[in-house]
């Protein structure tokens, strides 16, 4: 089995040359939601999840990975608040504690880091427009030409990057709309005798504004994908976008 630092420094690497490779994609973590404008929150849409973060590789002697290494339990109430869990796993275990959890509220205006360990919170404000709120983190990139050319360069370090719709479907009775992304580094642009393909596949539900599941296929590291495997459409107790009276705040 892997070790965690092999493994994290895989996902890193993966997550590297997903910037290089995606158009207009952001520095955001692929999580169902993330932060965006202040102001401007997805309302009457609650819910709460579960997502699990995958990764799988075959090695050159045959050796297959197939490992979670992370659990993310997500929450948003009819206002438009999130709360995010963050779980490690090891040996196949999901811790029973999260390691930090995120509350956003972007009514207020304010988005909480807690650390439960040493039961203290981080109190942030959000930008209006710069970034914080409530958005599917699969707007990261505009519109584009379906089944075509999305990006041509003379440069021969520049990959040719296509899209395609993959149409419709159903994930766990949530109707979903899926795009994949291509991505083709030319010969010499990365050291490489031969063509690199690397791809991107998006499930998204526009009723939700969430991604459902996400996978980025590299050659290099292999695959990693976020996939959510549980979902709630009833309201989440208002307790959970609260700090709790016992945590020490400090304001950022």
């Amino acid at each position: 089995m892997m070790t965690n630092t092999v493994l994290r420094g895989a996902i890193w690497a993966v997550a590297t040359w997903t910037a290089i490779a995606c158009v207009g994609a952001g520095a955001a973590r692929a999580q169902g939601v993330t932060v965006a404008a202040a102001g401007h929150p997805i309302t009457g849409a609650p819910y709460s999840s579960v997502m699990e973060e995958r990764h799988t590789q075959t090695l050159a002697n045959g050796t297959h990975i197939d490992l979670v290494t992370s659990v993310t339990k997500q929450y948003r109430d009819a206002q438009g608040r999130i709360r995010q869990e963050h779980y490690s796993v090891r040996d196949g275990e999901t811790a029973q504690t999260p390691f930090m959890i995120e509350i956003t509220d972007p009514l207020t205006g304010v988005r909480y880091i807690l650390n439960p360990k040493l039961q203290k919170a981080e109190s942030y404000p959000l930008s209006v427009g710069g970034g914080q709120g409530v958005v599917s983190s699969s707007e990261r990139g505009a519109p584009v030409v379906v089944n075509g050319p999305i990006r041509s360069t003379n440069s021969s370090e520049h990959p040719e990057v296509t899209q395609e719709q993959l149409g419709t479907d159903s994930m766990l009775g949530v109707e979903v709309t899926g795009r994949r992304t291509t991505s083709v580094f030319p010969v010499g642009s990365r050291g490489n005798d031969q063509p690199i393909t690397m791809t991107i596949e998006s499930w998204r539900s526009n009723e939700l504004h969430i991604e459902m599941l996400r996978r980025q296929d590299d050659p290099l590291v292999g695959s990693i994908e976020w996939r959510v495997t549980q979902i709630d459409r009833t309201e989440p107790d208002a307790s959970l976008f609260q700090v709790p009276a016992d945590y020490t705040i400090e304001n950022r």
